[in-house]
């Protein structure tokens, strides 16, 4: 019979075996982990890694956060709207009427390097100016919104390298260099109508972070920004949204456009002329702002559209671009235009849009004073006919009364007016389908019986026929053959041309303009017209 305790040694020896056998198996795994894959050159283990000698000399640091831990040559302070009796009150109240509030004046030598700012409102109910060197014009002006690249006074985040805004567009954020030498002052001016608001003020939170030196700056240049608007535009000019005399680099612009013509407004070319010299001339409206093929909202470091609201009649734009990487210096001067040009239309300059700019720049000095902000266009009620042109004692075609028509093209094709904007009289037309034989006629007044000289504004077009005149039942001149075959840009209605027909007797009263289309050019698609306005002068 085996004893309790020889068990015991046999469970015990057992176990210990057990513990051996694991461990040895244990250590052959191991084995296995730390052997090389079969691919390294003789089934070695990776050596532990490290550098090569440096080069010979002073070692210096290259990280670019490196500046980081290097001492600081400056000392540093904020001017902000804390409350100075020690409550949560931490605001300045700016009231309605116009008065210029100061936040800082700052004595220098030094430099603003950071402003945030916060309200209950938007972009364009406030004015910021900044003024250098105890100068008594403004440097920077502009409404705090296009300040920071925003424009139209609509609140819209961006994101980009000098200028950060967040919170839908009501945390804004500018990180723009801008020394001094002897002092800086900032201040703000309410431009809100009192109407829109619920108080007499507007309260405003606010920080401005800055440097003190202990030496002035040598070769200091000043950052300038300045607000323009215009509105309409005019026709035959393109857009100034930069002009600046002096010593400097050109940094950016921030512009805003509302549109009145329907559809893409952007074929406008950038154009930029340095000292004088004409030195950039670009492709295209979203190509100066580094887009393609229109907008849409995107904001990078550089370049950006905080605000594209689509292609309709009063639809608004935003967009930005920055040098930050590719300033442009000048020695004079600098001017930067851009062209209003709607894609329907084939000559550019014809638009009448309402354009904003803030354009941003440094110079050497203070630049010369210009005319002080005082009001906003954009405030003003929107009147998408404002800029309607006329051809000068035109007759306007679509307002005269039709006396009677006859058509092949159906009984639904009478002469209508068409909405065809902007190189028409009166952004309309009258337009007509014979459908291969067929005639209209207007009623035309006159107040003195004679020979006039008649000059009718015939639109072309593809599908547009060949056009008889006829005046109180007696043919008047040639025909005339308004088919064009425009370019490759679909743009399928041409503008007007003045057709010129003298010695046609007119009486007193209302005579008889009729208008046949029977016959049309080979290449034309159809057997359609347009007449803008006539012009009768008495010869």
């Amino acid at each position: 019979m085996v004893k309790k305790r020889d068990t015991l040694y046999v469970t015990l020896f057992l176990v210990i075996a057990a513990m051996l056998i694991f461990s040895s198996f244990a250590q052959e795994k191991q084995k296995e982990v730390q052997q090389a894959p079969p691919f390294h050159t003789g089934g070695a283990l990776f050596p532990e890694p490290g550098p090569v000698p440096p080069p010979a000399g002073i070692g210096v640091p290259q990280n670019p956060m490196v500046f980081l831990s290097r001492p600081k040559n400056y000392s540093a302070a904020r001017a902000s709207s804390y409350a100075r009796n020690g409550g949560n009150h931490d605001v300045i109240r700016i009231p309605v009427g116009g008065e210029e509030v100061t936040l800082a004046d700052i004595e220098g030598p030094g430099a603003i390097t950071h402003i945030w700012t916060t309200f209950r409102g938007n972009g364009r109910d406030l004015i910021i100016r900044f003024y250098w060197e105890g100068s008594d014009h403004p440097s920077v002006e502009a409404p705090i919104g296009d300040f920071y690249g925003v424009a139209m006074g609509i609140n819209a985040p961006i994101n980009s390298y000098p200028i950060q805004v967040s919170s839908e567009g009501r945390a804004r954020n500018c990180w723009w260099y801008m020394p001094f030498n002897k002092s800086a002052r900032i201040t703000v001016t309410n431009v809100c109508p009192p109407e829109t608001l619920e108080l007499d003020y507007i309260s405003l939170y606010y920080y401005i972070d800055y440097q003190v030196y202990s030496q002035p700056i040598k070769d200091i240049t000043y950052f300038h920004a300045r607000f323009r608007e215009i509105d309409p535009t005019q026709r035959g000019e393109p857009v100034k949204l930069v002009e600046v005399e002096g010593n400097g680099h050109y940094v950016g612009v921030a512009m805003g456009h509302r549109a009145r013509t329907p559809g893409w407004f952007g074929e406008g070319d950038d154009i930029i002329t340095v000292d004088g010299k004409l030195s950039f001339l670009g492709t295209g409206t979203e190509d100066y702002f580094s887009d393609a093929w229109g907008f849409r909202v995107f904001s990078d470091l550089y370049h950006g559209a905080p605000i594209y609201e689509g292609g309709e009649i009063g639809d608004s734009l935003s967009v930005y671009r920055f040098h930050i990487v590719d300033p442009i210096p000048f020695r004079k001067s600098f001017k930067f235009e851009i062209e209003h040009w709607p894609w329907f239309s084939c000559w550019p300059n014809t638009g009448r849009g309402y354009y904003s700019s803030v354009g941003f720049w440094y110079q050497k000095g203070i630049h010369k004073p210009w005319p002080r902000l005082e009001r906003i266009i954009s405030a003003e009620p929107w009147d998408p006919t404002k800029g309607r042109w006329y051809v000068e004692n035109a007759l306007e075609a679509e307002d005269l009364g039709i006396l009677e028509y006859q058509t092949q093209a159906g009984m639904g094709a009478r002469p209508h007016t068409q909405f065809l904007m902007p190189n028409l009289s009166g952004d309309h037309m009258l337009c007509f389908d014979s459908g291969g034989k067929g005639d209209f006629s207007l009623a035309v007044p006159v107040k003195e019986a004679g020979k006039y000289t008649v000059k009718i504004h015939y639109v072309r077009a593809v599908e547009y026929g060949i056009v008889q005149l006829s005046v109180n039942g007696e043919p008047a001149g040639d025909s005339v053959d308004t088919y064009l075959r425009t370019d490759d840009l679909t743009r399928p209605v041409w503008p007007p041309k003045e057709f010129v027909f003298h010695g046609v007797s007119l009486k007193a009263g209302l005579n008889v303009f009729q208008f046949s289309i029977n016959s049309k050019n080979p290449e034309s698609d159809g057997y359609k017209m347009g007449i803008d306005c006539l012009v009768l002068e008495k010869e």
